[in-house]
């Protein structure tokens, strides 16, 4: 347990090494004295090697918290054990025990978790009777929304430390909170069930995003979706369009053993521009020639206008992944362009045509476009939209292609977020692909890159566990 980083002389090794826990213990008060931290870090940090001496393990938890997260995090993890170790502190109300769970308490409430800091302040409240220790209750209850009695005990602890300390605690703002509280309550009692309350959303915990990925989804990503009719049966049929991402998508929905079918090429006409001018070419074949010719090239073996139409409006679930904001133009007329990319001319694109990133009002207006087309093909389809999560291979317009992915995703979500929630549509709803794995994906190492090495490639399993969770949630 001691940090063998830490420079220390010769002398005081010796004395490490003797085992003398007298002496050990007489020095590294002394260099508390001294404010010779480093020297009482490596004395304690022997001293608490021994689970039997909750003292110095407790010095050593104070003498490491430097502030930072990871070593509050280690000082909260050693009082925490502490206090598992010796459970008859909370019986013992001595200024040093309520001193060492105040102390828990508080680096719990500080780096998590907020339900462990509640049921230690909680504990802490009972031992002092102090009026400090019942305001960090109730303001750690308030951090806590999942628990049916957090807020009505928030609110009863706020009470208690002012009727303890009301010269310190009987506010105007904190009797505001209570009012606030009070009626909060009161509204949830008399409001019915259909009526909208108002979330409060809270960050998953680390555990959270390393557990079951099932759970993480339906828990704490698309939480929101748990009320929404139930769509989806075996007799589904689903039809996937508007990114490669979309291609993943159709594949575990076969695989879960659903009919879908997935247009083909969509790696291709990943912007909301190319959807756009492909399903003019659908409808009316009338559209820029070169684009035309590009996407007739494009097709695949047995795919016609007439025959996609036709999937289309035998479609019951109609889901569409926005890829990616930047696209090409040309240079003059400021029409948009579908080349084709090569080895050879992928490199000198970015000169023959403007190459940039897409608005969110421009996308809006494609996505909306897009879902006037499909609806008046299949009126009572339900139309599923995502964004993807393959990033951007190249760009043309920023030196750092993960800047411009950032810049081209947060672009995309703000469409989705438009079209679905402000756009007056009915029959739609987002699935958050995106959000599983970008923020699922920054807390644990595996949703990209594991089949292939690939950084660009995202992970079938967490595909296939992604959409296993969408049907979970749907299946009627």
């Amino acid at each position: 347990m001691t940090d063998t980083s830490i420079p220390v002389s010769d002398d005081l090794i010796q004395l490490l090494e003797s085992g003398n826990r007298q002496n050990i213990l007489e020095a590294g008060h002394r260099f508390i004295r001294e404010s010779r931290r480093a020297e009482a870090i490596a004395c304690f940090g022997k001293l608490a090697q021994d689970r039997d001496d909750p003292n110095s393990r407790f010095i050593y938890a104070q003498l490491i918290d430097d502030g930072t997260h990871k070593q509050l995090a280690a000082s909260r993890d050693l009082v925490l054990s502490i206090l598992d170790d010796y459970p008859v502190l909370f019986e013992n109300p001595s200024e040093t025990n309520c001193y060492l769970v105040r102390y828990a308490a508080q680096r719990c409430g500080w780096v998590g978790p907020q339900e462990k800091a509640a049921e230690l302040f909680r504990k802490l409240a009972a031992m002092s009777n102090n009026a400090g220790d019942y305001y960090s209750l109730s303001e750690s209850l308030s951090h806590i929304t999942n628990a049916p009695n957090s807020l009505p005990d928030s609110i009863a602890a706020l009470e208690k430390a002012i009727e303890l300390d009301p010269a310190t605690y009987d506010t105007d703002i904190n009797r505001d909170s209570i009012r606030i509280g009070r009626a909060a309550l009161a509204q949830a009692a008399t409001e019915a069930a259909s009526q909208r309350r108002k979330k409060i959303g809270r960050y998953p915990l680390t555990e959270d995003f390393r557990g079951d990925l099932s759970e993480l989804i339906t828990k704490h990503i698309a939480f929101d979706l748990r009320s929404e009719a139930k769509f989806i049966s075996k007799s589904t049929r689903f039809f996937t369009m508007g990114s490669c991402f979309a291609r993943n998508i159709s594949a575990a929905l076969n695989k879960n053993g659903f009919n879908s079918t997935h247009m083909e090429i969509s790696e291709y006409i990943n912007t909301t521009y190319a959807n756009r001018a492909f399903v003019d070419w659908l409808s009316t074949g009338k559209t820029d020639v070169a684009i035309s010719e590009r996407i007739q090239e494009l097709l695949p073996p047995g795919w016609s206008a007439e025959s996609t139409l036709e999937k289309i409006r035998n479609t019951d679930v109609f889901i569409l992944t926005l890829g990616v904001a930047p696209a090409f133009f040309d240079k003059i007329t400021g029409a948009f362009v579908l080349p084709r990319p090569t080895s050879l001319n992928s490199r000198v694109l970015g000169e023959k045509y403007e190459y940039r990133t897409t608005t969110v009002q421009e996308n809006v207006d494609n996505v909306l476009y897009l879902i006037d087309f499909v609806r008046r093909q299949a009126p009572n389809a339900k139309v599923v939209v995502t964004v993807s999560p393959v990033p951007l291979i190249a760009s043309f317009e920023f030196e750092s292609c993960v800047v411009a992915d950032c810049l081209s995703k947060s672009t995309m979500r703000l469409v989705a977020h438009q079209v679905v929630n402000q756009s007056n549509l009915k029959n739609i709803i987002y699935w958050p692909s995106f959000e599983v794995f970008r923020w699922g994906g920054s807390n644990a190492s595996d949703f990209y890159a594991a089949d292939d090495g690939a950084a660009w490639h995202v992970s079938e399993e967490k595909v296939n566990a992604t959409i296993g969770a969408f049907i979970d949630m749907f299946n009627a």
